[in-house]
């Protein structure tokens, strides 16, 4: 967990500082968000006036054309944000951690620069610090989480402004709790099932149809548990959490606004009757999340390059399959089929919710476009669980692959570090 915690922390501080302005997936969308809650806590407004993100703007080389030059970054001073209206619904706590940075960088000078800076290093901070009690709860998925926590498309996007961090980091937590009792490390008592809970609780604040995850401990067998009545205390902690979501995402109104949802899409009944773009788009999730998320970790650089691209596509899936085949865990029958179907309705609902952007899917369009690779991280997460008992009988060699005596986790922390290297050193010379 140490060496996890370590690694994130210094890897992601260099690529938050190297990585240029706005550089960052997404980041024209959420730094506002930041700035709005550091200026107005809890709440959003009818009007709100962010000179500070202006300043930030001013900057940004990718979609400002009229970029002003570096001078005018490293001198540029906070303005106040003009905040008023009614209120409209209420900030996400995802962007607490990025808050801080910000306002302790306003604190510590009066420089825009320094602000923005240790917004995107407190993210880090906060995303470290997840993965470090994962890892430290985990006793039977450390492997995977480690992967999938330190590989440098993970890092590239938390070092930033960006929810993600949350998403990647209750993903990570909820499988290290739940593998914990599938692998028989540990049952459901009532302590266990407030922290599962509590984990996809994190979800209705990044991405919100994963919330649905919290009703597996609810299908698991009685085996599992250390009392009947704590398969009831999980089941209502659960339809609490929905409810929850659903007042925050818009769907229950307190406030008159739109929600946090994507604006008035097409909808599910709209997707139930012409279902074909989301198969299409459902089928192109593999070369999704191979080509948007694993292969190219560096985004908006001035040429791609092949050779990480190759790299980090063949290190990636060679650890992967072997944390796959490494994995001890058999699932029960039940669970297994109620959790795929699920897995399909989540990413299934993350289509739908996306088509409503007018931006990426009209009606009568084939396929939704928009739906980026980084959205499949649990479901992607969750599969070593399926093939790993099914790959060590397709291949046959499960005792050489699960062999404790393999020094596997050195291996592991070593290709990555190394990777993270590369990818950051061939960043700073295609991004800047």
């Amino acid at each position: 967990p140490i060496n996890a915690f370590f690694l994130i922390i210094i890897f992601g501080t260099i690529i938050s500082v190297v990585k240029p302005v706005q550089y960052g997936l997404d980041e024209e969308s959420h730094l506002p968000n930041v700035i709005s809650v550091s200026d107005s806590p809890i709440f959003k407004y009818s009007k709100e006036k962010l000179t500070d993100y202006d300043s930030v703007f001013a900057y940004d080389s990718l979609r400002n054309p009229a970029k002003k030059d570096k001078n005018y970054w490293l001198n540029v001073e906070h303005k106040k944000s003009k905040i008023s209206g009614v209120k409209t619904g209420f900030d996400n706590p995802a962007y607490i951690p990025s808050s801080i940075g910000w306002n302790i960088g306003r604190i510590i000078s009066n420089k825009v620069y320094i602000s923005y800076f240790l917004g995107r290093i407190f993210e880090v901070l906060a995303f470290a610090l997840i993965v470090f009690f994962a890892l430290k709860i985990s006793k039977s998925y450390r492997e995977v989480i480690y992967l999938f926590s330190t590989f440098p498309a993970v890092l590239y996007i938390i070092a930033g402004y960006h929810y993600d961090y949350l998403y990647f980091g209750a993903s990570m937590f909820s499988l290290a709790l739940l593998t914990n009792v599938l692998s028989g490390s540990h049952k459901i008592d009532r302590r266990y099932a407030i922290a599962f809970q509590c984990s996809t609780l994190l979800f209705s604040f990044s991405k919100f149809p994963f919330v649905l995850i919290g009703s597996l401990f609810s299908v698991l067998p009685n085996k599992y548990y250390e009392k009947k009545s704590v398969r009831i205390l999980s089941s209502i902690l659960f339809f609490l959490n929905l409810l929850v979501s659903f007042i925050y995402a818009g769907i229950i109104k307190l406030f008159p606004s739109k929600g946090a949802l994507s604006g008035n899409g097409p909808g599910i009944y709209y997707f139930i009757t012409h279902p074909l773009p989301l198969i299409r788009t459902l089928f192109q999730a593999p070369y999704g999340i191979i080509n948007d998320f694993v292969s190219e970790p560096l985004k908006y650089v001035k040429e791609p390059s092949a050779f990480l691209i190759a790299i980090s596509t063949i290190i990636f899936f060679l650890l992967l399959f072997i944390v796959v085949m490494r994995n001890k865990i058999e699932l029960p029958k039940f669970f297994k089929y109620f959790s795929l179907i699920l897995l399909i309705a989540i990413a299934s609902l993350i289509v739908i919710a996306i088509s409503g952007d007018p931006r990426v899917y009209h009606k009568g369009d084939i396929i939704v476009g928009g739906v980026q690779g980084r959205y499949y991280y649990f479901i992607l997460m969750f599969m070593p669980l399926y093939c790993g008992s099914w790959f060590r009988k397709l291949f046959g060699i499960a005792e050489t692959v699960t062999s404790e005596n393999l020094n596997f986790e050195s291996t592991l922390q070593y290709l990555l570090v190394y990777l993270n290297i590369l990818t950051i050193s061939i960043g700073i010379y295609t991004q800047l």
